[in-house]
């Protein structure tokens, strides 16, 4: 049995706050970072691996979530060795006005005019969810995707 990569896919959710601005001390996310993990090994063509995490909206009035980058390209699922998946997201809720029923391609997720409202008082659970889809025409390589995505609450 030799060193062996494990088989996973990580997105990394960096919760923001706009800067200057004013909110009463119990409006904010429980945890400033959430991280999704799933175990993805590809054997074939167009195999999907996806996977979720609760994120924890704490708020006393209505409040709205937008998705963003710290740069380009850092939505989609890529490998140490810039193999890509096609990625999609959804963020889901009871609470959540916009929730995504299908998945959202990870260029239409970030999108400037995509936002989601949380309305009243909370706490609101929200999940978040990544999928990755393998080539259509060869399976990916074995090894650990990232991506990285910003969760931005504004009220």
């Amino acid at each position: 049995m030799g060193n062996r990569i494990p088989d996973l896919i990580l997105v990394g959710c960096l919760i923001g706050f706009p800067l200057c601005r004013w909110a009463p001390a119990a409006t904010g996310w429980a945890q400033g970072e959430y991280s999704v993990s799933i175990v993805a090994h590809f054997t074939g063509t167009s195999q999907t691996q996806s996977g979720s995490e609760v994120l924890t909206l704490n708020h006393d009035a209505a409040a709205t979530i937008r998705a963003s980058v710290q740069t380009s390209g850092d939505e989609v699922l890529t490998s140490f060795g810039s193999d890509v998946l096609t990625t999609s997201y959804k963020l889901t809720g009871a609470d959540l006005g916009g929730s995504d029923g299908d998945w959202v391609s990870a260029a239409a997720f970030i999108a400037p005019e995509k936002s989601y409202t949380v309305e009243g008082g909370g706490p609101s659970e929200l999940t978040f969810w990544v999928q990755g889809i393998s080539g259509a025409d060869r399976a990916n390589d074995t090894g650990i995707y990232t991506a990285s995505i910003i969760l931005t609450v504004t009220w």
